[in-house]
């Protein structure tokens, strides 16, 4: 038997904290952190109604993230993992933010950008914003606590700020004013120390493989679905700006006949009037705002 002495066990690397430094590092370098969207709104000269566009598309998330929170809460196993949630639920609902909650402070952003979107509860919410929801909801009710809580916290609390240092510089060159944009400011300064927070409660949860494995699911389950997201806005953004140009290419470039196909499809009235009637029908089948954030109550 290896015996090992005090002074080498001190010195030994602890499991825990080098699972999280290696998680941080990964959330850090994903796809959906780096999206291309956010690259150009660090340096594409886009205008306040782009912006509108991207806000309006974001901002059902902001209103129901609590709901995530609220849900893992109570499924919590422990008063550690309790504590992190509820320090983050305080802030959400208006802590740090001078008696605002976030969702009221995205609405002054989106008032800034010429939106009426945050008055407008029965609004349909956007495809995009939909997808990312529904999954996050799945993921908190359905999938394991630590599953939930990988998902809530490091697939947003140590990507958040990332993404939005991208976000903030086009923001500013647009013309907003720092109070316009304190949403996203604030989250900067308020997620490094959620992130420090999270990390102290998940070197504790983090202490066998599989506790490990459940919290890196949730991260990648969510900044997948993150990626999905910023596709689906910077599709939106495409379609406001040039509403009758070429379609992107997706994943693979499409074939000679696959381009030809599409080139006779959105040469047809009749065929862009039939997906526009579909596109519909999907929209009208979302719920509105008021519902989603209603269902997240429940």
């Amino acid at each position: 038997m290896t015996v090992v002495s005090i002074d080498e066990a001190r010195h030994r690397p602890d499991p825990s904290r080098a699972f999280l430094a290696d998680l941080r590092r990964d959330i850090e370098a994903h796809p959906g952190v780096n999206h291309l969207f956010l690259a150009r709104c660090a340096t594409s000269p886009f205008a306040r109604q782009d912006y509108r566009v991207f806000g309006e598309n974001h901002y059902a998330l902001v209103c129901v993230f609590t709901s995530y929170l609220e849900r893992l809460l109570v499924r919590a196993p422990s008063s550690d993992a309790k504590l992190w949630l509820a320090k983050v639920l305080v802030d959400e609902y208006g802590e740090g933010s001078e008696g605002h909650d976030h969702a009221t402070l995205y609405g002054d952003f989106l008032a800034a950008c010429g939106s009426d979107l945050h008055r407008t509860p029965d609004a349909k919410v956007p495809e995009p914003a939909y997808r990312f929801i529904r999954e996050h909801r799945r993921i908190v009710t359905e999938e394991p606590f630590l599953v939930g809580l990988g998902a809530v916290g490091p697939g947003h609390e140590w990507a958040i700020p990332k993404m939005f240092h991208a976000v903030i510089p086009g923001l500013r060159r647009a013309g907003f004013s720092e109070a316009e944009i304190h949403y996203f400011t604030l989250h900067v300064e308020q997620d490094v120390d959620h992130g420090t927070w999270l990390e102290e409660a998940l070197a504790k949860f983090g202490s066998t493989h599989e506790a490990r494995a459940q919290i890196r699911r949730g991260a990648m389950l969510s900044l997948e679905a993150r990626h999905e997201f910023w596709s689906g806005v910077q599709r939106a953004v495409v379609r406001w700006r040039q509403p009758r140009a070429v379609r992107p290419d997706g994943a693979k470039p499409r074939s000679f006949f696959g381009e030809i196909a599409l080139t006779a499809w959105d040469g047809s009235p009749r065929l862009r009037a039939l997906e526009d009637r579909v596109a519909a029908l999907q929209q009208r089948r979302r719920p509105t705002l008021r519902e989603i954030i209603d269902q997240g109550r429940r």
